[in-house]
């Protein structure tokens, strides 16, 4: 056997290595870079889910986040429906001058408010006798405003004697706010006769020592004849 020259072993061994070096490239190619992808979340929280505006990140309005009532009447008889809102001790004080002091009961109620997150509404309406009262249905946060169904309700009994005597019930509310202070009011109060009215105020338009606005509606009518 004929042994390979010189220039047939150089020429074999520079072919194998050429080969490798192809092999190698591809397989440099196909290997996953040692840089790091990532998709744009970083795991921070994005500007979608910072709260404004002392939301909750989810764009929720200030809530309600308790209420209390009491009742109480006065002598003067009452032509409609009433809407107050009191946003400061000063215009509660007024309020309740304004009523005779009648409704001193009502003074540790008031004075037991804080009024950096609390407001007081009163609603009102006449009554033919004094034993009937200004009920609170309904108290709910919504739309940016503070939303009461009140109604005027019979308290006695069928076989309990009451006389006749013209007054006006009320019912102060106070809500208490989970955040900012809400400061507009809108209510429906259901009168003596059964008509319902729709009352507003809102603490820039009403002024701080009746803080009573009512709207127009076409559909209201006296309370009493």
């Amino acid at each position: 056997m004929t042994a390979p020259s010189r220039r047939a072993l150089l020429c074999g061994t520079a072919s194998v290595i050429a080969l490798s070096a192809g092999c190698l490239g591809d397989d440099a190619e196909d290997s996953p870079s040692n840089e790091t992808e990532t998709d744009g979340d970083s795991g921070a929280p994005s500007s979608d889910d910072d709260p404004e505006d002392g939301g909750d990140g989810d764009g929720q309005a200030t809530e309600l986040a308790g209420s209390d009532s009491r009742t109480y009447r006065y002598s003067k008889r009452s032509t409609s429906p009433q809407l107050n809102l009191l946003g400061d001790d000063d215009s509660a004080t007024d309020w309740l001058a304004e009523r005779d002091r009648t409704a001193d009961s009502l003074e540790t109620f008031v004075d037991e408010t804080d009024f950096e997150t609390s407001i007081l509404v009163s609603l009102e309406a006449g009554a033919p006798t004094p034993c009937h009262e200004l009920a609170l249905e309904s108290i709910a946060a919504e739309d940016e405003q503070v939303v009461l169904d009140g109604a005027v309700r019979e308290t006695s009994d069928d076989d309990e004697a009451c006389i006749t005597q013209e007054t006006t019930v009320g019912r102060l509310v106070r809500a208490t706010f989970d955040g900012q202070r809400l400061t507009t009011v809108s209510a429906t109060i259901v009168d003596r006769n059964g008509e319902s009215r729709q009352l507003s105020v809102s603490h820039d338009t009403a002024s701080e020592s009746t803080g009573a606005e009512s709207s127009n509606s076409s559909d209201e009518t006296a309370a009493d004849e």
